[in-house]
């Protein structure tokens, strides 16, 4: 089968899920200063393990109740993320399915996130960042739980997922943003740099990938792109 694997925050939405959340949860009055402290502590112990302060740290849900974090997860998606979807990404997207390809999210979006998007889109695979829990309680923890599927995890991601080998990744695509995503689209045959950051741009060019620009779509450079499946 042929894959294609799609990036979310930069890629299918032009903001980040995760920030948009933060924002829908301190709106209603479900986050307050003590978490946003722990969003320092965080950031801080998050540093020290030589992670991103930004990408690697979710101490700011920490207390909160799994089952409820995921069905308000389901309410921001509804109202506020669903909106902001890049149609011509997911035109692009559609293309794939209609072409009979398997749909794939990897992001490092909480996992709560993802599932409401993937269930919208009709995608059967998603790989986002999952939370630790106590296991008794299911409080959140603030620490993630796994893999963290943020840079070279992508592709990692990918390759798990294709342990079986049901994928021809000579043949299949990946779309992604920024330049730490250059490892999953180097693991494909179509690599995508989709809304690209400036240094993707470049690597982009250098290797002669298509670049496509789905916030501005006539932008986009579109010609030969789907001359290698």
């Amino acid at each position: 089968m042929i894959a294609a694997v799609f990036d979310v925050d930069g890629t299918l939405i032009e903001r980040s899920m995760e920030r948009i959340f933060l924002g829908f949860l301190w709106n209603h009055g479900e986050l307050g200063f003590k978490n946003l402290f722990n969003l320092l502590q965080g950031a801080m112990e998050s540093i020290l393990a030589g992670q991103s302060p930004v990408l690697a740290n979710k101490a700011w849900l920490r207390g909160k109740h799994d089952l409820m974090i995921r069905r308000l997860a389901r309410d921001c998606f509804e109202t506020e993320i669903r909106p902001k979807l890049l149609p011509a990404a997911v035109e692009r997207l559609r293309w794939h399915q209609d072409s009979g390809h398997y749909l794939i999210l990897i992001s490092g979006s909480l996992d709560m996130l993802l599932e409401p998007l993937a269930e919208f889109l009709g995608i059967r695979a998603w790989f986002g960042t999952k939370l630790e829990t106590h296991d008794e309680s299911r409080m959140l923890t603030g620490r993630i739980a796994g893999l963290h599927p943020c840079g070279k995890s992508k592709e990692r991601c990918l390759l798990d997922i294709n342990h079986a080998g049901a994928f021809d990744l000579r043949r299949s695509f990946a779309y992604a943003d920024r330049y730490s995503d250059r490892f999953l689209l180097s693991s494909v045959g179509n690599p995508v740099a989709a809304n690209a950051e400036a240094g993707l741009r470049r690597f982009a060019e250098k290797h002669d990938w298509l670049i496509e620009d789905f916030v501005n779509p006539e932008r986009s450079l579109t010609e030969g792109a789907y001359g290698r499946i």
